[in-house]
C-alpha cells in the first residue's frame, strides 16, 4: 500500500502568530511564614524551622481503645426520649457485668471518659480511690472497650432505684445502693416477717429447739435427747412443762402435750449429761395457736438455747388468783 508523502506546513507570518502576545508571568518567591501542619503519623522530634512560640500543639494519637469506640454520648434528641434510665457496665472479655446504675443523659458513659482519663503517662497503672474506674480499667487492658448497656428505660427515678437494687442483689455486685440489699433466703425471710407467738399465761411450754429451718420434727426422732432439769420432768411438779413445742429455727412446727418423761437411749451416767425423751400427744388446738409462729422473742439476746422454758421450769410464776 503507497504511503501519501506528508506536506510541510506553510511558515506562519509574526503578525499572524495568535500567541505571540503572550507573556509568561513572574512567580512570586514562596513566603516564610507558612505554617505546616504537624500530622499524627509525623515524627515528634523531628527539626522544625519554626520560632518557638509559634510551633503547633502535637496532635494525640488515639489509644487501641478509643479507635474502637465508636460515640461516648447519645445522639441528639435521644436523651430526652430515655429519660431516667438504668445501665450497666460490662466486661468484653467476658460479658458479664461489674457496676450497675441510673442516669440521666449521657450519664452511662462518664464512668469510661473518666477511667481513660489519665493526667500523667507513668502512673496509667496507679489504683484512681475509685473501685468503678480501676475495674474499667483492668477490664480494657487488652484493647478491647467496656460494653455500655442500657437495662430499662423511661423510669421515674424510684423505679430505676428499685431496678438498681434488684440488680445489684442478682448479680451480687455488692454494690452500696440507695435502698440497700434485700436478698435473703426464703424460708429465713419468712420466719423474720411470721407474726409473734404469744403465749397465754397458762400455757406452761418448753421450747424444743431442734434445728435450724427445714429440720426434722417428726414425734420418733424429734423427742429424745433434751437436757431437762430433773426437778422440772416430774408432770406433777406445779412448775413443770405442760406441753413441748417443736421449733425449727424461730418457727414453732408441732406441739405436744407432755405425759411423762422418760431417760434417752443416748442418755449419759453423769447426771451432768443426763438426757430425757418426752411422751405426749399431739395437741391440735395449740398447734392452730401457734404453729407458723415465731418465738425468738422468747430466745433473748445471744444464740438461742435448745431449751427454753416459757412461764414454767425456772420462770415459772404462780398464776392462781
Amino acid at each position: 500500500m503507497d504511503i501519501p508523502s506528508r506536506v510541510p506546513a506553510a511558515p506562519v507570518a509574526p503578525g499572524d502568530d495568535p500567541w505571540a502576545g503572550l507573556t509568561v508571568p513572574q512567580q512570586s518567591p514562596v513566603s516564610t511564614d507558612v505554617v505546616l501542619p504537624v500530622m499524627p503519623w509525623d515524627v515528634p522530634d523531628a527539626p522544625m524551622d519554626l520560632p518557638a512560640d509559634r510551633a503547633p500543639e502535637p496532635v494525640p494519637v488515639p489509644t487501641a481503645v478509643e479507635a474502637a469506640v465508636p460515640r461516648t454520648a447519645f445522639p441528639p434528641g435521644v436523651s430526652d426520649k430515655l429519660g431516667v434510665y438504668v445501665y450497666v457496665l460490662a466486661d468484653a472479655r467476658t460479658g458479664r457485668p461489674f457496676h450497675v446504675g441510673r442516669g440521666r443523659g449521657d450519664r452511662c458513659f462518664r464512668h469510661v471518659e473518666a477511667a481513660r482519663t489519665v493526667p500523667d503517662p507513668a502512673s496509667t497503672d496507679a489504683p484512681t480511690g475509685f473501685p468503678a474506674l480501676d475495674r474499667i480499667r483492668e477490664a480494657e487492658s487488652d484493647g478491647r472497650p467496656v460494653r455500655v448497656e442500657v437495662l430499662r428505660y423511661g423510669l421515674t427515678a424510684d423505679q430505676a432505684d428499685l431496678v438498681v437494687a434488684a440488680v445489684d442483689d442478682v448479680l451480687a455486685l455488692g454494690q452500696t445502693t440507695r435502698l440497700g440489699s434485700q436478698r435473703t433466703p426464703a424460708v429465713e425471710l419468712g420466719a423474720a416477717l411470721a407474726k409473734r407467738a404469744k403465749l397465754k399465761r397458762s400455757h406452761q411450754a418448753v421450747l424444743l429447739r431442734v434445728g435450724s429451718h427445714g429440720a426434722a420434727t417428726d414425734y420418733d426422732r424429734a423427742r429424745h435427747g433434751w437436757r431437762i432439769g430433773r426437778r422440772w420432768v416430774d408432770t406433777d411438779a406445779v412448775g413443770s412443762p405442760k406441753w413441748a413445742m417443736l421449733v425449727a429455727g424461730e418457727l414453732v412446727e408441732a406441739v405436744y402435750r407432755i405425759d411423762g418423761w422418760e431417760p434417752s437411749p443416748t442418755s449419759g451416767t453423769s447426771s451432768a449429761t443426763e438426757r430425757w425423751s418426752f411422751v405426749g400427744t399431739q395437741d391440735a388446738e395449740l398447734e392452730a395457736r401457734y404453729v407458723g409462729r415465731s418465738v425468738s422473742g422468747y430466745f433473748g439476746s445471744g444464740g438461742p438455747s435448745q431449751v427454753t422454758y416459757v412461764r414454767c421450769g425456772p420462770h415459772w410464776v404462780n398464776t392462781a388468783d
